[in-house]
């Protein structure tokens, strides 16, 4: 019967039969999701469309997990940068006094091998070592020297003695011995300012600082027959542009500035 048809014409009819399926589906009740629009001459889906997952992998919310943990650590990194910076990258020489090499030989070690800043030991310090050691019951001084004596023969970048010429005067007057001692030191100091065009800090006893603070007379230890810095001296010492800090302190905060710089820098 179709045998004289051609190859367009059967698929005109074929179009045709399936259009009538689809008519005679979207009839069926209870409908089976087709629906046919006489008007158009269109058929289109009852069926509730398939909800669309979110294209986020578990990689992807790990990278942004990180991500975010790692902006949290750069945001605390600076904090302590801000607060703390001042006892790092402005401070390119230290200076202690004698009772901070005596008191805290070990801090002193400590920051030597920070590798961030020279330490200056004055003359002064060397003359005051030299004294105390007299005494048998002062093993501060002697444990001190031997520690600077070794340091200074085998030569380190990060720790040596004033030279002959590294000092500036300083015009204050000086009434007691530890006044001349201590204007030694400062002018130590107030030469490696000029010089490095930086901040340089003096290192004190922690409890010299405290006792400033809380305007007390500060008493040294058992076994240590030198003097600690009074409050005078520690500010005479700021007039000029010197900072003063406890010893303990300054590597606190140095410790702690340098650790979370690092894990702001992603070292």
């Amino acid at each position: 019967m179709f045998s004289d048809l051609s190859l367009l014409d059967e698929f005109a009819l074929r179009l045709l039969c399936l259009k009538s399926v689809g008519q005679f589906a979207a009839q069926l009740r209870p409908r089976p999701g087709l629906q046919y629009d006489l008007n158009s001459d269109l058929y289109s889906s009852l069926l509730a469309k398939p909800q669309v997952r979110s294209m986020v992998t578990d990689r992807e919310r790990t990278m942004k997990a990180m991500a975010h943990r790692r902006l949290q650590s750069e945001i605390k990194g600076l904090e302590y940068s801000v607060s703390a910076n001042q006892y790092d990258s402005l401070s390119p020489f230290l200076v202690p006094v004698t009772s901070t090499v005596c008191l805290h030989l070990r801090t002193v070690k400590l920051l030597v091998a920070t590798q961030r800043s020279v330490i200056i030991i004055p003359k002064q310090v060397i003359q005051d070592l030299d004294n105390l050691k007299k005494s048998r019951e002062n093993h501060y001084a002697r444990d001190a020297i031997k520690y600077f004596e070794s340091m200074f023969k085998n030569g380190n970048w990060w720790l040596r003695g004033q030279g002959d010429k590294e000092f500036l005067p300083v015009k204050e007057p000086a009434p007691s011995p530890e006044m001349v001692g201590f204007l030694s030191v400062l002018s130590c100091c107030l030469y490696l300012a000029n010089k490095s065009q930086g901040i340089v800090t003096l290192l004190v006893p922690d409890d010299a600082v405290s006792a400033a603070k809380n305007h007390k007379n500060c008493n040294p230890p058992n076994n240590y027959t030198g003097n600690l810095p009074s409050g005078e001296l520690m500010e005479l010492a700021k007039r000029y542009g010197i900072r003063v800090e406890g010893a303990l302190e300054f590597y606190s905060k140095w410790t702690m500035s340098n650790r979370h710089g690092k894990i702001g820098r992603g070292k």
